[in-house]
């Protein structure tokens, strides 16, 4: 495959047994989890060969959880994911597990399309990050094109989360962290989300509907995975070019962010000469009532 480093993924609750043992024949640089706790057993095989373990969580007690079962990175998966999230965004999430865990790395995930999303990590506390919908969108991607298209063609509102697929397979989502899958409208997944119970009565034949689209090669057919950074996904680009404007990107908003704060302390914000709260120099969206008006 390479001679680089790598990382293979599992989901412990749908975990597949031979599947991981040739991962551990592999010997990965990294294992990661997702969707749910891994537990100590797996955890302990992944170290047992060498790799470094990575589990991605949706809050801050299932960080604390990874960092206690002894992982080695934890990735903090903000709602803003596509594929299957939690509930709290990237930005709430991120500091909190920072400080939950250290000195244990985090990774920031969820909403993060360019290099101003990566700087904000950084200056939350994150190593590093993880990004999903940009590189759908590349053309290395194994992606259908009308996938990729959808993605450039979104707004962040459209990135919704689907919960009829919970109801059509249960699994992943409904065990471990509990999970929503997060989607591009589709006509099939607007049709099943207006009838939810039909769809549990029908799963096995929706479940195996998704299966077979997917497998040839139509999964936009079904799902359009995509997280909410959509919105500021615009064209479909290498992964060499992704990559060139994601570093020039950050480098220039940690510039930015440098001199903003040399020149705050050199020159600290004032407000116009004889302003006072209520002032017409200063435009407030409300006055301030007088002291005594307070009862004060």
């Amino acid at each position: 495959m390479t001679s680089r480093p790598y990382a293979i993924n599992h989901i412990p609750q749908t975990l597949d047994a031979e599947a991981f043992r040739y991962t551990l024949e592999a010997r990965p640089a990294v294992i990661s989890f997702t969707l749910s706790d891994p537990g100590d057993d797996l955890i302990r095989q992944a170290h047992n060969v060498g790799a470094r373990v990575m589990v991605q969580i949706t809050t801050v007690a299932q960080a604390v959880q990874a960092a206690k079962r002894g992982v080695d990175v934890i990735s903090a998966q903000g709602s803003e994911s596509g594929g299957y999230c939690g509930e709290v965004s990237t930005m709430a999430l991120v500091p909190q597990v920072v400080d939950a865990v250290s000195p244990i790395p985090v990774v920031a995930s969820g909403g993060i399309f360019d290099g101003r999303g990566i700087a904000a990590a950084l200056m939350l506390g994150a190593v590093g990050v993880n990004l999903g919908t940009r590189f759908i969108a590349s053309t290395e991607a194994p992606a259908p094109k009308q996938w990729k298209e959808a993605i450039t063609a979104a707004q962040s509102e459209d990135a919704i989360k689907v919960e009829v697929i919970n109801d059509i397979s249960p699994l992943p989502g409904t065990a471990g962290f509990n999970t929503v899958l997060r989607s591009l409208h589709t006509t099939f997944l607007d049709e099943w989300s207006a009838k939810r119970e039909q769809a549990r009565c029908e799963r096995d034949r929706l479940r195996a509907l998704i299966v077979s689209t997917t497998q040839a090669g139509h999964q936009h057919e079904c799902l359009l995975t995509a997280g909410q950074s959509v919105g500021g996904i615009n064209e479909i680009l290498s992964v060499n070019e992704i990559m060139r404007r994601l570093v020039a990107e950050t480098e220039a908003a940690l510039s930015s962010v440098a001199t903003r704060g040399k020149q705050m302390r050199h020159e600290p914000a004032k407000l116009p000469h004889d302003s006072h709260p209520g002032s017409s120099d200063v435009p407030m969206p409300f006055e301030f009532p007088e002291p005594d008006s307070l009862g004060g």
